[in-house]
């Protein structure tokens, strides 16, 4: 809803917005989206007397789910000045929230998916502030699953929370040619507990005894017609701090990277759509860790056994397809498969999705999505995305199946 006229409520709670001229627009949006989620062959360690090392507890779990089949729940606020012919001012808050208990998402930032405020115009937009970083925007076109429970951040849980504090972002469209950079310093101020596997914070804020540690940066480029598009992106994160003798980050503190670790992806990405109904893309993704597996959060390579056995590179395919076989309804789904270099073991996993959507109205819409993993060697990756960065787990090498049947509303 455009906003000319604000409510006295809105005056008081944002100055900014009380001056709002008529070449000055505010936007209210957001997405309330929340589902029951079914998981089977959850496994967790089994600490009981007399059990045997390495052996497992295995159980299913029926559940409400903040992380759903599609975008997950938030509101924000967009606005933009007109300052001259080819200059506006700009500015998004955007808050991430669970509606099952109210609380935010994110780290608990009041708005942790973004914050910032730029210039735009022909030549492009520069902001200043929490923003997506260059993996994010570059994958927008060929990720039809994007950041749902059974989108690729059950294999790699950096993808949806590819964000950066304290950045500067450069974004650019010159006749479908796109091109974005990004810096930050300090990335992620957040303090995550000593635990592995906390992509909502790591503690790697500002250090300013040391310019180039907890930094963040990348470059995107791509291009897009009426049909097709093709995007390649370079993304590094660095770390900070000391690690001891056995690996870990000094009592105390947690930090996903030591001083001078690098932690990098590479991605490739097209789509092609056959008719306006049906399209396809393909993702290639490669990694490469300079952390220790199980320590780094930035992803669940290597971080649901700790042992360190899933090496430091791995390769990531995903080939998505969607089809709207009538106005209302929606089929899509993706396969796709992950191989762990210089394991210890041979270790990879297949990933398969499918969802359905249906819009009772404009706004409305119910889906089920069902999604599973098969994983081999060490590798211990979960079908359920959201639900594994609450405490799932699954046994190294088995499989596991997540369903989920949602309810999503936006406005």
């Amino acid at each position: 809803m455009k906003l000319k006229a604000l409510t006295i409520g809105l005056a008081l709670s944002f100055p900014l917005l009380a001056s709002a001229q008529s070449d000055t627009s505010v936007t209210l949006y957001g997405v309330i989206d929340t589902a029951i989620e079914y998981v089977s062959g959850v496994a967790s360690p089994d600490r009981s007397p007399g059990a045997a090392p390495g052996s497992y507890v295995k159980h299913s779990s029926t559940h409400f789910t903040n992380l759903t089949s599609s975008w997950p729940s938030y509101w924000g606020l967009r606005g933009t000045e007109k300052i001259s012919d080819n200059l506006s001012a700009v500015f998004t808050l955007e808050s991430g929230f669970n509606p099952g208990t109210g609380t935010s998402q994110q780290g608990g930032r009041l708005f942790g998916r973004q914050s910032y405020v730029g210039l735009t115009g022909d030549w492009g937009q520069v902001a200043f502030g929490r923003q997506y970083n260059m993996l994010m925007r570059g994958s927008l076109q060929a990720d039809f699953l994007g950041p749902s429970a059974y989108g690729l951040s059950a294999i790699d849980s950096y993808i949806p929370n590819a964000r950066m504090d304290n950045s500067i972002t450069y974004l650019g469209n010159f006749s479908g040619i796109k091109l974005g950079l990004a810096y930050a310093r300090g990335r992620d101020t957040v303090t995550s507990p000593p635990v592995v596997g906390g992509p909502a914070g790591s503690n790697c804020g500002v250090d300013y005894a040391n310019q180039t540690g907890c930094s963040a940066y990348g470059a995107m480029l791509g291009y897009d017609a009426s049909n097709w598009g093709v995007a390649a992106v370079y993304d590094v994160i660095t770390g900070r701090g000391d690690r001891g003798p056995a690996g870990l980050a000094p009592a105390g503190n947690f930090y996903d990277l030591a001083q001078g670790e690098k932690d990098r992806r590479i991605m490739a990405n097209g789509y092609f759509k056959v008719t306006p109904d049906l399209k396809f893309s393909l993702i290639y993704l490669n990694r490469k860790t300079d952390a220790r597996q199980g320590i780094i959060s930035g992803g669940n390579q290597g971080t649901n056994t700790g042992s360190g056995s899933l090496g430091d590179r791995s390769d990531l395919w995903s080939i998505n397809a969607a089809y709207n076989v009538t106005p209302a309804v929606t089929l899509d789904g993706s396969v796709n498969y992950i191989k762990f270099n210089n394991a210890v073991n041979t270790s990879s996993a297949w990933y398969y999705v499918a969802r359905a959507r249906y819009n009772l109205s404009k706004r409305t819409s119910v889906y089920a999505s069902a999604a599973y993993i098969k994983n081999k060697g060490d590798s211990a990756l979960s079908a359920a995305g959201g639900t594994a960065g609450a405490g799932f787990g699954v046994e190294p090498g088995k499989g596991q199946t997540a369903v989920m049947a949602g309810l999503r509303h936006n406005f």
